[in-house]
């Protein structure tokens, strides 16, 4: 990708950049220096600056109940696709909550687009800070969630927008690239995370937490709190408390055959959407080779999360039963283990690697926060997530515009629904790695 590409001039597809009469712009990008530049912006521009306010913010506004109600019926289906009902559709359209989410989906793009134009008629150049500013005060736009999603949004936006940094950086040389660098990153993130399920719960987000619960098979809290959490005068086994009979060499192979089915059976879906959603043109043209893929990424990816769960509660075991000694658990057991169950992501192709360490950067920085406000290294700051939220927006909204391989396809396809494809855009390529870089 040549510097000219990059410094393209960026313009929507459907709405056009229009400056104010008498400010034209030369080929740099930049506008002359023409007395008719100062000239006050003229009402027809206001209007039409306002009607596509409007028409992006109610694009994003139905489309974003249409999501919200789609949610609410597939979370259903999944809890309990027999016995419970689907949800009233209407009550979950007119609830709150569901206004609050559209709400945030038809300012962001709206505030965006504005604060876009606005940017290039006040500098008079259309370059990488347009977008980059645009983006942090769009990012604003948070503030009409509610406070529960908007951590989420912003735990999801900061490791985004890591990925993004990074990415760049690689990419225009001003980072070098290191070999295996997602799986390390994967390694960190998991051992705090282990350490976190097994002696400080309360670090990690409930969802999460019993998800990690339920993909163990046979942990429960009550069991943890039991082996690895209270004081107690002697060691425990875990047929003590219940986990298992026998050794827990024989319970390891046997529990990672069984837990196969259950995780294909999660990973089904995961890996079918995209070809439902993005993919689906491909599929019509060859079949077989987007179904072997698909095949093949669900065995990979079941591998990978049975290999994982099996070598963290292994290696808590081995571990302990070496060191013999009645509870607490100490930290650097399950610390050890996390780090070595990590390198189950192996199986994983190279930019699966990177996906699963940005989806844990979220729930391990949480994590880390609750840590050091425990204690008293940081403290809280009310609405801190609203500023921490448009901050990460920047470099994000500056990759949609300049380094489109730094974000993900779901990523990437959303701000292109909500906020517009442009005509000059760098066209998406195959994203490689930060471990590919280096080859």
């Amino acid at each position: 990708m040549d510097m000219t590409s990059l410094e393209t001039i960026r313009e929507h597809t459907r709405e056009p950049r229009v400056f104010p009469a008498g400010a034209p712009m030369n080929n740099s990008g930049e506008t002359t220096d023409d007395d008719d530049a100062d000239e006050d912006v003229p009402l027809d521009l206001v209007s039409k600056r306002a009607r596509q306010f409007l028409g992006r913010f109610l694009k994003g506004f139905s489309s974003g109940l249409g999501v919200y109600s789609g949610i609410k019926i597939v979370t259903a289906l999944m809890r309990n696709p027999f016995r419970q009902s689907l949800p009233i559709i209407r009550t979950e359209l007119l609830a709150k909550d569901s206004f609050r989410f559209a709400a945030f989906l038809g300012l962001y793009p709206s505030l965006y687009d504005l604060a876009l134009e606005l940017l290039e008629q006040y500098r008079r150049k259309r370059d990488d800070w347009n977008s980059a500013l645009a983006g942090g005060l769009a990012g604003l736009a948070i503030v009409v969630e509610d406070r529960t999603r908007r951590r989420i949004y912003c735990l999801f936006a900061i490791a985004r927008a890591i990925g993004a940094v990074v990415s760049t950086l690689v990419r225009r040389g001003l980072l070098p690239a290191m070999p295996y660098s997602e799986t390390m990153l994967f390694c960190s993130c998991t051992s705090f995370l282990v350490y976190c399920t097994a002696l400080k719960p309360q670090y990690l987000l409930t969802g999460y937490y019993k998800s990690v619960l339920k993909w163990s098979r046979d942990y429960t809290d009550r069991k943890l709190t039991t082996l690895f959490r209270q004081p107690g005068p002697d060691f425990l086994t875990c047929s003590d408390v219940g986990l298992h009979e026998g050794s827990c060499m024989r319970h390891a192979v046997t529990d990672f055959t069984r837990s196969l089915p259950a995780f294909a059976k999660l990973y089904l879906p995961i890996h079918l959407a995209p070809i439902i959603f993005f993919k689906y043109k491909l599929f019509l043209k060859r079949p077989m080779r987007l179904l072997k893929a698909f095949l093949k990424n669900i065995v990979f990816s079941t591998a990978f999360l049975a290999t994982m769960v099996m070598l963290a509660k292994y290696g808590i075991c081995l571990l302990r039963n070496f060191r013999h000694a009645p509870p607490p658990l100490p930290g650097w057991i399950p610390a050890l283990a996390g780090i070595v169950a990590g390198l189950g992501v192996l199986f994983e192709r190279t930019n699966r690697r990177r996906e699963l360490s940005l989806f844990l950067i979220p729930h391990t920085l949480y994590a880390v926060y609750l840590w050091a406000k425990e204690r008293g290294v940081i403290s809280h700051w009310r609405n801190s997530s609203i500023l921490i939220f448009a901050l990460a927006m920047v470099p994000i909204m500056h990759a949609y515009e300049r380094e489109p391989e730094s974000l993900n396809l779901l990523l990437h396809s959303a701000l292109k629904y909500f906020v517009g494809k442009r005509i000059s855009t760098v066209e998406r390529q195959k994203r490689r790695t930060v471990s590919e870089m280096s080859t």
